[in-house]
């Protein structure tokens, strides 16, 4: 497991340099080519490095439910989260990366805070409800913008295994734009590298895509009960 984890973030943060080289590519076509052919370029670019991620930890994923992404309009993805490794399978293997609703820490990380940007990503610090309440607005803005988000409404990764329970600030996403909740279900990725005192080591991992919960006409109540209704189904998911 050490010489995993050694390799792993050798391979990781090498990577990430090398990619500056194509990360400048981007900065080019933000200028000159449009706006489809530059995001295109940046999901294969993304997707393409999580999943060489995922495969160098060991992790064997298994994917079910693609068919119930909405593939006419954009949603929003609302997961469990267990571990660092999350955001790598949901980047690696959802339709296309997507926004992510982030911790405000990530914003700070060299390297991967400009691809983060490149994807939309909103950060939030959870410690600031002001913050927590702006970074909400700007996920509406980037959705109003043709962009699918994915949150974690528990707002941590579960150091249990238990889901823990959902917020319901990051659902306003989806009541102010009409987006229908995609819940997602992961599995396994904790035993990747939390449970064993963050060293990395192989195993198997699960997501889960469930059917889409639409929000269109929802009523007050039925916003209210939403967090609760999600969390429901991706517990059931994974028993």
């Amino acid at each position: 497991m050490i010489l995993k984890t050694i390799l792993f973030m050798i391979y990781m943060w090498g990577e990430l340099l090398l990619l500056m080289v194509v990360w400048l590519r981007v900065q080019w076509m933000n200028r000159f080519s449009p706006r489809e052919k530059q995001d295109a370029f940046v999901d294969k670019t993304v997707r393409n490095w999580a999943r060489r991620l995922l495969f160098l930890a060991g992790a064997k994923v298994d994917v079910q439910g693609t068919e119930n992404i909405p593939t006419d309009r954009v949603c929003v993805f609302a997961s469990n989260h267990q571990s660092f490794f999350d955001i790598l399978l949901l980047l690696a293997y959802l339709d296309k990366p997507h926004a992510l609703l982030s911790k405000a820490s990530i914003g700070k990380v060299p390297f991967i805070r400009l691809w983060m940007k490149e994807i939309h990503c909103v950060y939030v610090d959870r410690a600031d409800m002001k913050a927590g309440i702006e970074a909400i607005n700007q996920m509406i803005s980037v959705v109003n913008d043709g962009y699918s988000a994915i949150i974690f409404p528990e707002g941590t990764r579960s150091k249990t295994g238990e889901v823990g329970e959902f917020k319901g600030g990051a659902f306003k996403v989806a009541q102010k734009t009409g987006a229908p909740i995609v819940p997602v279900a992961l599995d396994g990725t904790a035993a990747l590298f939390e449970r064993n005192g963050h060293w990395i080591k192989s195993g198997n991992v699960k997501l889960r895509i469930l059917p889409p919960i639409e929000t269109e006409g929802m009523g007050r109540n039925e916003f209210r009960e939403l967090p609760a209704k999600t969390q429901a189904a991706i517990c059931e998911a994974l028993q």
